[in-house]
C-alpha cells in the first residue's frame, strides 16, 4: 500500500470507529440503528485505536461515565470494593473499564483501586489450552500491566517458568505457533526478560515468513489473518528482526478493510472493533516508519 492509500485506510477506519459509539459513550461492534449494547472490550479497543492515531476519543465524558458504571456493576456482582481483594474471575470484568480509564488519564478513579490491585494474586493455569492460542498469555500481559500501573511488579520467576516451558523448537505453544509466540514474548518483555538470547525463536519466526501474505501461524499452515500478521510484525519488532515480506503483509491488511472502514480478520469475514484496532496499529507503524 502506498502512503496515500494508508492515510485513506486510516481515515476510513477512524470514521468506522466513530460510527460504533453508542449514546451512553461506550462502543459496540454490532451497533445498529435500533440496537445499542456497548461493551467493555469494544470500548477499550476503540479508545486505544483513537489514541494510537493521536485523535481525541469522541464524547469523552459519556465514555468515562459508562466505564464508571461498569466498575459499579462489577463491584455489586462480585461484592468487592476498591479496598478489598479481587477474586481471579472478577479481574476479567474489571480490567477493560479500569485500564481504559487509566489510558484516558482518569487517575482519581484508577487510584481508588490501588489497594485492591496490590492485593490481587496472579494465578497461573496448570497448562495451556491448545484451542485458545495466545489467550492465556494475553491475559497474563494484561494482569502484569495492571499491577505495573503502581509499580507493583508480581513475582517474576513463576510466570517466567510458566511461559518458558511453553517453548519448543524456538516457538511457543503446545504446537508452536506465531500467535502464542508473540504473546509469550510480550509477557517476557513486561517482566524485563532479555529477549536478545532467543535466537532459536528468531529462527522459528523466519520459518513462518511467506512471500504471499507476510506470515503464517505454523510451519505447516497456509492460511493467515490479521491476528497472525499482527503477531508476526510485533514479535519481529520485539526481537529486532527484519521483515522481508512486510509489503505483502501490509497489502493483506489493506484487503481486509470493508466498505464502511472497519477491518475483518480476513478478506471474506465481518469487521469488528478489536481487529480494526490491530489493523490501525499496523498501518500507523508502517506510516511512521516512512516519515
Amino acid at each position: 500500500m502506498r502512503t496515500q492509500q494508508i492515510e485513506s485506510a486510516i481515515a476510513n477506519a477512524a470514521a468506522y470507529l466513530h460510527s460504533k459509539q453508542c449514546a451512553n459513550g461506550g462502543f459496540c461492534t454490532d451497533k445498529m440503528e435500533y440496537l445499542e449494547e456497548a461493551n467493555a472490550s469494544d470500548t477499550f479497543f476503540a479508545i486505544a485505536a483513537f489514541q494510537i492515531l493521536g485523535l481525541e476519543p469522541p464524547n469523552r465524558q459519556q465514555t468515562c461515565d459508562y466505564l464508571h458504571s461498569l466498575l459499579n456493576q462489577a463491584q455489586k456482582h462480585f461484592d468487592i470494593s476498591p479496598r478489598g481483594s479481587i477474586p481471579p474471575a472478577a479481574f476479567n470484568y474489571l480490567y477493560f473499564p479500569l485500564y481504559t480509564l487509566y489510558r484516558l488519564g482518569v487517575t482519581d478513579s484508577v487510584n481508588e483501586w490501588k489497594q485492591a490491585i496490590a492485593r490481587f494474586e496472579m494465578t497461573l493455569p496448570e497448562e495451556s489450552n491448545s484451542t485458545e492460542m495466545g489467550i492465556t498469555q494475553q491475559w497474563l500481559v494484561r494482569k502484569i500491566r495492571t499491577k505495573k500501573i503502581w509499580g507493583d511488579l508480581p513475582e517474576k520467576q513463576p510466570i517466567l517458568e510458566f511461559v518458558l516451558q511453553l517453548k519448543h523448537k524456538g516457538g511457543f505453544g503446545i504446537k508452536p505457533n506465531l500467535l502464542e509466540t508473540y504473546w509469550s514474548l510480550a509477557v517476557l518483555q513486561e517482566l524485563d526478560y532479555d529477549l536478545r538470547q532467543l535466537n532459536d525463536t528468531r529462527r522459528f519466526i523466519e520459518q513462518l515468513q511467506v512471500k504471499e501474505t507476510g506470515f503464517t501461524n505454523t510451519v505447516d499452515s497456509l492460511s493467515t489473518n490479521i491476528d497472525i500478521i499482527y503477531a508476526g510484525i510485533f514479535a519481529s519488532n520485539l526481537l529486532k528482526m527484519e521483515i522481508p515480506d512486510l509489503k505483502s503483509a501490509i497489502q493483506f491488511v489493506g484487503m481486509c478493510q470493508m466498505e464502511k472502514g472497519g477491518f475483518a480478520r480476513a478478506p471474506v469475514a465481518l469487521p469488528d472493533i478489536e481487529t480494526t484496532y490491530r489493523a490501525v496499529k499496523i498501518l500507523q507503524l508502517q506510516q511512521l516508519s516512512k516519515l
